[in-house]
């Protein structure tokens, strides 16, 4: 079996459906809690799954998604950069696995050297990966493993949370 159909057993190709700010009710009051990245898996239906995530990292993603130019490279505008004068690909962004209650992500990027292709398998934050994905057009993977946390994207809907 080759890597790719081992890849494609594993993991489902995912969209970015988007990056939203996040109100949390708790006891009937509501308070900014930060952001929420939802990623859905091809053939999830209406489930997406949520990644909670920063402001800064939220304003990292949709920078991207939405063409935001910055005066100066922000961080992951300077990586994609060093990556491309290296001339190192992004080959895809997988999000791997839930440990500990934090959710674990690898950037594979790909590099010819002398003629030969050779991986490197970078771990990242899900919101850096996503952020770099986002700005290369890298496709996005999630675990099949990963689809017993995802969510009704309806419950996303309204920007409040009930915890």
């Amino acid at each position: 079996m080759s890597e790719g159909e081992e890849l494609r057993e594993r993991y489902v190709e995912a969209e970015l459906v988007g990056v939203y700010n996040i109100m949390v009710r708790s006891a009937g009051v509501e308070y900014p809690y930060g952001a929420v990245m939802l990623l859905k898996g091809r053939e999830w239906g209406d489930q997406v799954l949520p990644i909670y995530i920063g402001k800064p990292e939220a304003e990292a993603i949709a920078r991207a998604l939405y063409s935001v130019p910055a005066q100066r490279p922000l961080t992951h505008d300077l990586i994609v950069s060093i990556l491309e004068s290296l001339d190192i690909k992004v080959e895809k962004v997988t999000i791997d696995a839930m440990i500990n209650n934090v959710y674990t992500a690898t950037i594979v990027l790909l590099q010819e050297i002398n003629g030969k292709l050779k991986r490197h398998y970078i771990d990242a934050r899900p919101s850096d990966s996503v952020a770099i994905a986002v700005r290369t057009g890298a496709p996005i993977f999630l675990s099949e493993q990963l689809r017993a946390y995802a969510e009704s994207e309806e419950k996303f809907s309204k920007g409040v949370v009930d915890v």
